[in-house]
Parts: structure tokens; sequence; C-alpha cells
């Protein structure tokens, strides 16, 4: 099933532990997996989300991610890019996920002139990104992490379409200010290496596999709960919530990443949109 843990290897709170489908650990193979990541700038005048989405020919292992510069801070779209730029193309265990994050964080505060870690500015003056990772592995499995409101959904496909689900509570208060994320000085002015809070969730018992993995930043997720309603988050039943969003028809990860993103400019987009996802069909 998959089952949450942070980088102490802890279960953090919050987290979904309904399970995938598949039990058979090798069944993302080459042949079988793709991988895809679409944006839509909206009404922005500039695209502070950026993207990754590889995959292996050799093994099938992938990573997808998303990033989300956050608004109203200078700077958002080189903190996103700064974010996603440098991660690996292979993550098979909790503690490299762990690093991935602690590294990407690195790089987002080198933005700054560290001087700039000892007085006292407003946070605006720093440049922040959101950050959501998910990787598969034939020996490690599948593994997510994330920072900030850039949420992962694991998805199935059915005789009826898809169902799926958030995997992953958004690390924001109510009324939207972000908890944690990439970029946050240190309350201690220093400049050495800055410990990051990222949440991990991965595989654990026989290890079972959903079908799709969807990484969706909160101006392409947004637009469905405010049409629908916070339930939609977590609207299993089979064409509901983020099921419904991937599309009937869906072969290939392009196709639900198309059709999710298509859904939420429908419905109205106020941010710039981004989607990655992962499939195995």
């Amino acid at each position: 099933m998959i089952a949450g843990v942070n980088e102490h290897g802890d279960v953090p709170s919050g987290v979904d532990g309904r399970a995938g489908r598949s039990e058979d650990p090798a069944r993302w193979s080459a042949s079988e997996a793709s991988v895809a990541a679409v944006s839509d700038i909206g009404p922005r005048e500039v695209n502070e989300d950026r993207s990754m989405a590889v995959i292996s020919p050799d093994d099938g292992s992938w990573v997808i991610a998303v990033a989300d510069g956050l608004g109203g801070h200078v700077r958002g779209d080189e903190a996103a890019q700064a974010a996603v730029e440098g991660l690996p193309s292979r993550i098979a265990g909790a503690d490299e996920m762990a690093v991935a994050f602690g590294e990407a964080n690195e790089r987002v505060l080198a933005l700054n002139d560290p001087e700039m870690r000892h007085k006292n500015l407003p946070l605006f003056m720093f440049p922040m990104s959101t950050l959501c990772v998910a990787a598969w592995t034939p020996d490690g499995g599948l593994l997510i992490g994330w920072m900030g409101d850039t949420l992962p959904f694991l998805a199935n496909a059915g005789p009826n379409g898809f169902s799926g689900f958030l995997c992953g509570r958004p690390h924001r208060v109510p009324g939207g200010s972000i908890e944690t994320c990439l970029g946050m000085p240190p309350t201690d002015g220093g400049i050495g290496t800055t410990p990051v809070e990222v949440e991990i969730i991965g595989e654990s018992g026989s290890g079972t596999q959903p079908d799709a993995v969807i990484l969706a930043s909160d101006g392409a997720w947004e637009p469905y709960v405010h049409h629908h309603g916070v339930g939609w988050l977590t609207d299993d039943a089979p064409g509901e919530g983020i099921g419904a969003a991937c599309g009937t028809g869906a072969e290939t990860a392009e196709d639900i990443a198309n059709s999710i993103l298509s859904g939420a400019v429908h419905l109205g987009i106020n941010d710039n949109a981004t989607i990655a996802v992962a499939l195995c069909r």
C-alpha cells in the first residue's frame, strides 16, 4: 500500500493510506510507462511554474516534478527553475528524496546574497518556491515528496474510467499562506546548510502501484475545488474527483495531463497552472 513517511521515517499527519491497484513491483516497465508535463500561463504575465518529466529507456524508472514560484515574492520564476533544474533523474529511496529536496532548497537560497539572511527583510524579498516530486525505480518503488501546495494525486483505471484521490495535504494555512516551502531563510540568520521539512510518502508491504501519479500546482487544482467543493480532492468514486479530470479515453500520460489542464482552463484559471503525470497502462 501507499504509506506515509517523512525524511526521518515517521508517518506524517494528513496522508491518505489508500492503496494502488497492482501488486507486481515490476509493472512500471520502460515499454509501458509514459511521463509528461504541461503548463498554461493563465492570466499572468510570467509563468512562474516549472516542471520535469524524465524516464529511463533501460528499466522504466522515472522522475516527475512541479515547482511553483511563490506569488508576491521576487523572482518566483527563478526560484521554481532552481528547484527543478538540479533534480536527479533517478531517486531510489526516501533518503535520496530528502537529499534532493535539501539540495533544491540550497539552490533557491543561493539566489540571494548570503548577507541578506542577516537583515530583517520582509519575506517577499526572498525568492521561494513550492516543489512536488514523484519517482519510481524497480528496486525502490514509488516515492512522492512535497513542500507547499503543489499536490500529488494517485489514480487507477477501471471499466468506468479513472478513480483517484489526493495523497498529501497542502502545506498552507486557511487563507492561503504557505507554511513550508523552498527558500525560506533560516530563522537564526545563518548561512550554512538549511534543514527542510519535506513530507515523503512511499511504498510499504508488498509494494502496490497506482496506474497514474499526478502532480498539480495550485493553479491547476484550485479551479476544480472552487467549482466542485473541497470534497473533490478526495472523491475516489469512478468518474468523480481527479479521476473524472483524467478523461475517459486517456492512453498516455500526456493525454491525462492535457485533460486535467484543459478542464482547469475551462473552469477558469487565475494563476499559472502546471500538471506532471506518470502513467502505466
